[in-house]
């Protein structure tokens, strides 16, 4: 899921250290460089059926935490948060589900940051 929605929408900007080409695209020394999150975690050369959420899909690389000394700080809390309390939540609730079509949950898409504005559930 943090493939499929990734949070933060750019990376951190990165200057070049050198001329370079890049995706056919000419970067010289001193140009700054931006990586479009969801376009990297949507790339169909490192994810089959990029654009489609796969929950049994085998660990892949993406860089919904950035990549290297890049790395979120709050990636490891995020994981065990991911492994332990949603399993928890969803035996507590069993019911829980979406109380609106999953299309009509609101979605903050305004920021650098994408996401859950709120999320209406019943159960």
């Amino acid at each position: 899921m943090l493939r499929y929605l990734t949070i933060v929408q750019f990376g951190l900007g990165r200057v070049a250290k050198e001329d370079l080409e890049l995706g056919g695209q000419q970067i010289s020394a001193g140009d700054l460089v931006v990586v479009a999150m969801p376009a990297a975690n949507r790339d169909p050369r490192a994810f089959d059926a990029p654009d489609s959420p796969d929950f049994d899909r085998p660990m892949t690389r993406h860089l919904a935490f950035g990549y290297g000394v890049h790395q979120c700080l709050g990636q490891n809390i995020a994981r065990a948060e991911l492994k332990t309390i949603l399993p928890q939540l969803f035996r507590r609730f069993p019911d829980l589900k979406l109380a609106v079509a999953p299309e009509e949950v609101p979605m903050d898409v305004h920021g650098t940051n994408y996401g859950v504005r709120s999320l209406p559930v019943t159960w």
